[in-house]
């Protein structure tokens, strides 16, 4: 794990030599997707998250049980705060400046990456009530969440034309697809670090 966090340090540094090799553009080309489009992606992300929870459930009933009910009501509120909110709008910004540092104390990467960890760490509280099977089947539902969140924020970041757009600028488009994955891989790597100091204060 310690050799993970080379991955997104890698993907800022391409983000920044794309960044300084783009043509200014127009911005009215490059526009976020519309409200209605942000709703429907939190309220996909906040499906998709119980479907996981229903698979790994040994039974619906089970769902309903201790943690479940809250984490599934804590998913609906993170849904449509991370995708309608924090994650669409830190993109926006991240999506024509170069960063490193500056990221790091973003007030919406942070809030991104707590409401992503405390609706993962909801599950893993659920899972210990359900099944023994709680480290695989944990892997399993963060691997499921990741690939949601990011299905759901490149949809969103991903450039609505508006105009004619400049086809040669493929760095945007890059740009558009690499950004999410930073910012969900810190999330994991940052998920990982604390479920290590959790096993390390327990023992």
């Amino acid at each position: 794990m310690v050799y993970a966090i080379f991955f997104p340090i890698l993907l800022m540094w391409c983000h920044n030599w794309l960044i300084s090799h783009i043509e200014q553009v127009n911005q009215q080309l490059a526009t976020a997707r519309e409200t209605k489009a942000q709703i429907a992606v939190s309220l996909g992300l906040f499906i998709g998250t119980v479907l996981l929870m229903l698979f790994l459930a040994p039974s619906l009933s089970h769902l309903w049980r201790g943690y479940g009910l809250l984490a599934i009501g804590f998913t609906l509120i993170s849904s449509f705060l991370i995708m309608r909110f924090f994650l669409i709008r830190l993109l926006k910004e991240m999506r024509c400046q170069r960063f490193f540092f500056k990221l790091f104390i973003n007030q919406y990467f942070l809030l991104t990456l707590f409401f992503m960890i405390a609706t993962e760490l909801l599950v893993l509280y659920w899972l210990k009530e359900i099944t023994i099977y709680v480290q695989e089947q944990f892997l399993n539902f963060v691997i499921g969440y990741t690939l949601l969140m990011i299905t759901g924020s490149i949809f969103l970041n991903f450039p609505k034309q508006k105009g004619p757009f400049l086809k040669e600028q493929w760095h945007l488009t890059v740009i558009t697809i690499i950004d999410p994955i930073i910012v969900i891989s810190f999330s994991v790597i940052l998920l990982s670090v604390l479920l290590n100091l959790f096993y390390q204060f327990l023992l």
